[in-house]
């Protein structure tokens, strides 16, 4: 479950990178936003631009809450069982 919450946080780093473009456009910002696509749900939802030059990723946002909500579960049914 550990897992799940680790993915949360790489994905919500991934849209505060996307979201102010300076950072997804550095080195560092590139690895991340790279490394975290592998985790974002092909849900086919537009990105809207952000004016910070970037844009809010909107696919990642919503896998975050998908992720978030079976972090939830998993720790709902563990501490019942």
């Amino acid at each position: 479950m550990n897992v799940l919450v680790i993915i949360a946080v790489l994905l919500t780093l991934r849209i505060v990178a996307r979201y102010f473009g300076m950072l997804s456009s550095s080195a560092p910002g590139e690895l991340l936003v790279t490394a975290s696509s592998v985790f974002v749900l092909p849900l086919a939802l537009t990105d809207v631009r952000s004016l910070y030059g970037g844009v809010f990723d909107v696919n990642a946002s919503v896998t975050v809450m998908i992720v978030l909500l079976a972090e939830w579960l998993l720790s709902a049914l563990r501490a019942r069982v």
